[in-house]
């Protein structure tokens, strides 16, 4: 089958097609046939050697859509031509495969690359709300990093939880987080949002990169708060508040997120902005990395829509 990966780590040039053996799946995986998949800033990090040295053939990626094509022995629930969305292994590929506790069937109305693209930062975004967050109808959440993948989803699902939700984010990116619904946004290129939204929330989502300016979060969070984040520094704060770093977590499981959040995109309930659908090359995978590495809006999405 066709793949695209790297055997060394340097910058997005490093990718290559390969023509590898497909995956041979045990009794409780899905084998797919991908359509599209999500490319995601760990993999940019990954291939760049951030952490560690790369001593063997990689070919990257979790985030897939596609069809089933094959089912493990114990695996019930899926059929052979299931459109469905995983949280899986090697999707930089013709066939990736992925364990039926994190593969869910894509409904009607929600597109192949809307369903990839969804998975690391949709996931990310309803553990944040639902888990680590515990949002709650009628509370004050701001999400500081709003217009991005995890930011722009977790404000949308506070808000279809009933809260009062306050964005924050580059005054370029105003209009957009806007359109999605928020009651209130602060530029924090404009505005300290430190002393505009001082003691007024519930719960702080910090999803900017890193968890950046994350000593203003003690600042906006009210007293026994919540702050929730990707970054893992706590605020310097004489403030009473929980601290709570986004990280892996089974209480929520990626089946259980990923089919919470296809309901509400179905529903019209959940936007995801997807900035770029490339071709299944390695000229679309490598273009792919290139822009993670520089600013961008929306989702990067390799498609076979798009050859």
């Amino acid at each position: 089958m066709k793949a695209f990966g790297y055997d060394h780590n340097g910058a997005s040039d490093v990718f290559e097609e390969y023509d590898v053996p497909t995956p041979t799946i045990s009794d409780d995986q899905i084998l797919i046939q991908t359509k599209a998949f999500n490319l995601n800033n760990f993999e940019k990090s990954m291939r760049a050697g951030e952490y560690k040295a790369t001593t063997r053939q990689v070919i990257p990626g979790r985030d897939v859509a596609g069809v089933v094509a094959k089912l493990g022995a114990d695996v019930t629930g899926f059929q052979i031509g299931d459109r469905v969305v995983a949280h899986g292994h090697g999707a930089y590929a013709e066939y990736p495969y992925a364990t039926a506790a994190r593969t869910v069937k894509i409904p009607e109305g929600v597109s192949f690359a809307e369903a990839a693209g969804i998975v690391t930062p949709g996931i990310t975004a309803y553990k944040a709300v639902y888990y680590f967050g515990e949002v709650k109808a009628g509370q004050t959440v701001v999400v500081r990093g709003a217009s991005g993948g995890v930011g722009s989803l977790a404000a949308q699902l506070a808000i279809n939880l009933g809260a009062t939700v306050i964005g924050i984010g580059a005054s370029k990116n105003e209009a957009y987080v806007k359109s999605l619904g928020v009651d209130e946004y602060v530029s924090y290129n404009k505005q300290d949002p430190g002393l505009v939204l001082a003691n007024r929330a519930d719960v702080v989502i910090n999803s900017a990169l890193n968890g950046a300016d994350s000593d203003s979060d003690a600042r906006i969070v009210k007293e026994k708060g919540i702050i929730t984040t990707v970054g893992g520094d706590e605020p310097l704060s004489n403030k009473q508040f929980q601290f709570k770093p986004i990280m892996p977590t089974k209480a929520i499981s990626d089946a259980e997120a990923l089919t919470a959040l296809l309901k509400l995109m179905a529903d019209k309930k959940l936007l995801i902005r997807i900035g770029y659908q490339l071709p299944f090359t390695v000229a679309g995978v490598i273009q792919g990395h290139e822009l993670l590495s520089k600013k961008h809006d929306g989702r990067i999405i390799v498609t076979t829509d798009a050859e």
